[in-house]
């Protein structure tokens, strides 16, 4: 007994240690099951918001009866965003000032339904989702060509995304697919298809580089981000809880997507570990319901969050890594677990080894009697009845 008893004691003190650790964070450098050793990136940085401002509304600072619809931020810091309701595309300063109007004609051509907007260099995209085509501008909003996109079959067009080759991607979202065509207009190739599996889509809305030339996409539908490497394979997809509209890559690698139900904007690690809640408990407020973000590259570290009705921006700081989880499994983790285990098989074995050993202590054909003072308590309880019971029979005798 005493040494069952020391042993339980030295399995959930090793448990609960090894807990404390887990939760702190600790990892175990071991070498993984083949004998390699586990060349894991360091974790990338969390994100929090130091401030929050409303830069322009609608009718304040931007043209009134527009409906803001995409955002890209200029190697400058300006803004470029497209208003689909006024047939536009607008440039603002990071202040908040309208710079420029470019709409509804645009030379020969006339913009319908201006969808995602990109800035490579000194040039700028837009997406007319009802010619359907890509314009490529100036920096005056001069046409230099055109992208017809309807021989394709496209179904609703939105966002665009524009590689360092000067490829153009656009969401056709109605066909479950990205389309890619090269710096001359050419077709170069259809990525994606319908469904929810890795490689499929359900009405994809946006998508955006990272920096080693890797992409991600915004599966709307599907409710989830999923990624792409450099040769359009898809590599990993993660559920984020709602439908994501857009997203952005910061230049660490961070991926930032809206959530214009809870107004806010969730920072995830390229394998879906997050790392920031922006707009959440404890962070200045989102003021609109954000559809579409954007990151500025230069200068104070700013993201941009679109809604219909204005732009809010939110002022970024690093902060220090929270624990992620990858695909390796964590030999700490293990050792938790299989000490649960043995933990709870012998605290049971225990028990049972007790109770065996109070029955062979037991003669047999021993009678089973009441401890001394419950029946004394069963004796007084008994006295009190007939007590009771005669006190009642004098009663009626009396009447």
């Amino acid at each position: 007994m005493p040494r069952s008893q020391r042993l339980v004691g030295v399995l959930t003190l090793a448990v609960l240690l090894a807990i404390v650790l887990g939760i702190t964070g600790f990892q175990l450098s071991l070498p993984r099951f083949g004998g390699a050793a586990s060349t894991q990136a360091p974790p990338l940085p969390g994100v929090r918001a130091l401030a929050a401002s409303v830069l322009l509304r609608v009718g304040i600072g931007a043209p009134p009866g527009g409906q803001l619809a995409f955002v890209a931020v200029e190697p400058s810091g300006n803004l470029v965003v497209s208003d689909s309701k006024r047939h536009s595309v607008l440039r603002f300063d990071p202040t908040g000032h309208l710079l420029s109007e470019w709409g509804p004609r645009l030379g020969d051509a006339t913009l319908t339904e201006p969808a995602g907007v990109a800035v490579q260099g000194d040039r700028f995209y837009v997406v007319d989702r009802g010619t359907p085509r890509i314009f490529r501008l100036d920096n005056t909003g001069r046409v230099l060509s055109t992208v017809n996109v309807q021989p394709f079959g496209p179904y609703g067009l939105n966002g665009l995304a524009v590689d360092m080759a000067g490829n153009m991607y656009v969401a056709d979202t109605g066909r479950n697919r990205i389309l890619v065509f090269g710096p001359d207009g050419a077709m170069l190739k259809m990525i994606g298809r319908s469904g929810a599996d890795l490689g499929g889509f359900t009405q994809p809305m946006m998508l955006a580089f990272a920096p080693d030339g890797s992409f991600f996409v915004a599966d709307w539908e599907n409710s989830r981000i999923e990624g792409w490497d450099v040769a359009a394979q898809a590599t990993d997809a993660w559920s984020t809880g709602f439908h994501p509209f857009g997203v952005d890559v910061d230049q660490a690698g961070r991926v930032y997507v809206p959530d214009g139900e809870q107004h806010r904007v969730e920072a995830y690690s390229a394998q879906g570990a997050l790392l920031g809640d922006l707009g959440g408990p404890g962070s200045p407020a989102i003021d609109i319901v954000p559809r579409q973000v954007a990151l500025a590259r230069s200068g104070q570290p700013a993201l941009y969050a679109l809604g219909s009705d204005g732009i809010v921006r939110l002022d970024l700081e690093n902060t220090p890594p929270p624990p992620q989880s990858g695909s390796d499994v964590d030999p700490l983790s293990l050792a938790v677990i299989a000490g649960l285990v043995v933990f709870v098989a012998t605290a049971v074995m225990s028990r049972r080894t007790r109770r065996r050993a109070g029955l062979a202590g037991s003669p047999p054909g021993r009678p089973i009697r009441l401890q001394a003072k419950n029946g004394a308590q069963r004796q007084h309880q008994q006295a009190r009845a007939d007590q009771d019971l005669l006190i009642t029979d004098q009663a009626k005798r009396k009447q």
